[in-house]
This record gives structure tokens, sequence and C-alpha cells, in this order.
């Protein structure tokens, strides 16, 4: 029995081996323990158990730490697939990236930023049977649409470069306090090209007003064009998904 080939089939393709999916529920729950611990520790009036928490945490990255490790051993046995290429996947990116604040702190780096990137450990569960292809699929997507995302993101830095001045020389002297340089001003464009509008910042001259509401309308149209064309690729991929396993069906009929 090649040990590698065991841990390969129980990572890579579960359904394919006795205890596969059951070792993937285990790591799953896993996932599902440490994101609750995570938010249960910032309770104060849980205080008395941080200890308790402190421990499950401990053993929580044991678990994706042994996990990781597994993972980047027995990709070997597919000659396919290049180890390193391998690791610098976005799912084992972010699988390192679960782990790496915990041993950090042996470092005494203890950033509360880091400390936040424990969360992504919830994107693990992409991982599961159904969300396999998640960033195959994904990275095809981006491959596939790269030019009109390319082109949204130049036109809309464009429109933000264009806006930010006008709208800076426009307010400057009205809200000296306010609009103190464009670096601050490209942060009013930003909000309000996304349709947030914190209502820290906003023009009250009459071109500014008017820069305000192009801005707003556009962000609406702009805002709504990435996500469109995102779905609509989606939406053909698990199309063409459907097509393929159903084609698969039809042939392993046409043999029996």
């Amino acid at each position: 029995m090649n040990p590698k080939k065991q841990l390969y089939l129980i990572f890579e393709n579960p359904k394919k081996h006795k205890y596969g999916l059951l070792i993937q529920a285990f790591i799953f729950a896993n996932i599902f323990i440490s994101i609750i611990i995570m938010f249960l520790e910032t309770e104060k009036d849980l205080s008395e158990y941080f200890d308790i928490f402190n421990t499950i945490n401990i053993i929580n990255i044991a678990i994706f730490t042994i996990e990781y490790i597994l993972r980047v051993y027995s990709i070997g046995f597919n000659p396919k697939i290049q180890r390193i290429k391998y690791m610098s996947r976005p799912m084992m990116l972010i699988d390192l990236i679960a782990i790496l604040p915990f041993y950090l702190t042996f470092f005494n780096m203890d950033l509360g930023f880091i400390r936040a990137l424990r969360v992504l450990r919830i994107f693990k569960l992409f991982r599961l049977a159904k969300f396999a292809e998640f960033d195959t699929l994904l990275l095809s997507i981006i491959k596939d649409k790269k030019e009109e995302f390319i082109f949204i993101v130049i036109t809309l830095l464009v429109l933000l470069i264009t806006i930010t001045p006008l709208v800076y020389y426009f307010e400057k002297d009205v809200q000296p306090e306010v609009f103190t340089s464009m670096g601050t001003t490209m942060w009013w464009a930003i909000i309000t090209f996304t349709t947030v509008g914190y209502g820290d910042m906003y023009p009250i001259t009459f071109v500014g007003r008017i820069l305000t509401t192009f801005v707003s309308f556009l962000g609406i149209a702009f805002y709504a064009i990435p996500g469109s064309i995102f779905t609509s690729a989606l939406l053909d991929k698990i199309n063409e998904k459907k097509q393929e396993k159903l084609e698969e069906k039809q042939r392993e009929k046409g043999k029996k």
C-alpha cells in the first residue's frame, strides 16, 4: 500500500478513498470550531474560558498544520503537478495563511491584522467536494475575461484621476479643512464612485455638486459591470461542466 497514494486520494479525490469523506468532514468540522472560537475569544464575559479556547486553538492549528504538510507531501504522487506550483495555488496559500499567525507569535509578532487573517480559514470550506475546483474555476474566469476586467479598471482609474483634481480645485478654497489635498479628494472620489458615501466629505460648490452627481451615476453603472461579467462567465462555466457530465454519462451508457 502506497501511503503517498492514499493521502493523495484523501485530499485530492476523497470520494475514491474509503475514509476520504470522513476525514474531509473532520477537517471541515475543525474549521467551523476554529471560527467559532475566534469569535468567542473576543467576548469579555467569557474570559474564564480563555484558557480552554487557547487549548482548542492550539489543537486546531496542529490539525491544520498536519493537513498542510500531508497535502504538500502527497501531491508528489501526481507527476503532472509540481510541488512548488501546487503550493502557490490560491487554496494552498489560504491554508498557509490560516496557520501562519500562530507561528509568528513565537517571533514576538502578534500584530492585530495578522491575527485577523485567521478568518481566512473559512475559505478552506471550498475544498468541499462540491467546490473542489473553485480555485481553478475562478482563475479560468479571470483568464477568459481579463481583457474586459483590465478595460474596466483602466477606465475607472482614468475617471478618478480626471475627477479628483477638478473637485479639489473647486473645493479647496471653500473647504480647505476638508479637501486638504488631492490624496484626500481621491478618497472622496473612490467612496462616491462605489456609491458608499460616508458623508465625511462632500462638495458644496455648484460645480462640485454637478461633478458629484456625475461620479455617482457613473459609479452605479460601472459598479454593476464587473459583477455582471463575472456572473455571466460563471454561469457559462457551470453550464459547460453540466454538459460535460451529461456527455460523459451518455458515453458510459453507450459502452454498456
